[in-house]
């Protein structure tokens, strides 16, 4: 008797790319909330979609230790889907092996996990040990930003800019939201002069940067304008026009940045 022919779906590349969608709709998420807040904290999510796309993936196919990495793509499947309580559970019991390189990134999805709930002193003490023992060099941009936003809204903005210029150095997808967060951080400790330099910086080198705007509008509620000064010529520079463009008043008259957003 012939065997009875079976049907099985097969599972191709394709398919397991669907978080790109997600990916989509983040990047239109973000451009809505930098409309409405010049000083918006970067949200971890976003820069989770810009990584995990591009890794997460792969590691699936090519980690050696199949069943950690069923559990790792578990896991980003229930965070891209914005399921923050899966996805802690997922990232926790993977973080709590304490082996593995799948088990140490899983600290950084743990944080983003966590900083969804607004949970900020557990995703610290999450990225610590991953910041600390170095990481995967091309994750620890993501990290540290991630670190930078935890302490930011603990109110340790000292610890925060530090993690920020750490993150800004280097060059990734989280390089240009952290040199603002680094910015934004010496404000927030008070250090006006420190922070309308840091925003002056961004522009003079990102000129075409989709947060330029929102730079522009932190310098002015600080009263300054969003002018360089030339190396070694003693001119200024001006990077844009308007009213926003005359000359800062004196740090001692600038008016007060604009109020955090709440968290």
């Amino acid at each position: 008797m012939p065997a009875m022919a079976t049907s099985r779906h097969r599972i191709d590349r394709a398919e397991l790319k669907q978080p790109d969608e997600f990916v989509v709709g983040i990047e239109k998420l973000w451009r809505k909330a930098a409309e409405n807040l010049p000083r918006v904290i970067i949200g971890a999510v976003v820069l989770i979609a810009l990584v995990a796309v591009g890794f997460g993936v792969n590691f699936y196919f090519e980690n050696r230790d199949q069943a950690a990495a069923a559990k790792f793509y578990e896991a980003m499947t229930a965070l891209n889907h914005k399921d923050y309580k899966q996805a802690e559970a997922g990232f926790g019991a993977l973080a709590d092996q304490g082996s593995g390189r799948l088990s140490r990134l899983a600290r950084v999805y743990l944080a983003s996990a966590l900083i969804a709930q607004k949970q900020y002193a557990q995703a610290r003490d999450a990225l610590l040990p991953y910041v600390d023992s170095g990481g995967d060099s091309i994750f620890q941009g993501l990290a540290l930003s991630q670190l930078a936003v935890a302490y930011e809204n603990l109110g340790d903005f000292a610890k925060a800019h530090q993690a920020f210029a750490r993150a800004a150095a280097m060059r990734g997808p989280a390089s240009d939201s952290a040199q603002i967060g680094a910015a934004r951080t010496l404000a927030e400790s008070g250090d006006k002069s420190g922070a309308i330099a840091a925003y002056r910086k961004f522009l003079a080198d990102n000129p075409l940067a989709p947060e330029r705007e929102d730079v522009i509008a932190a310098l002015a509620a600080m009263g300054a304008a969003p002018a360089a000064t030339a190396a070694g010529r003693g001119k200024t520079i001006t990077l844009d026009s308007g009213p926003a463009a005359e000359a800062a008043p004196p740090a001692s008259k600038a008016p007060a940045a604009a109020p955090r957003p709440n968290h």
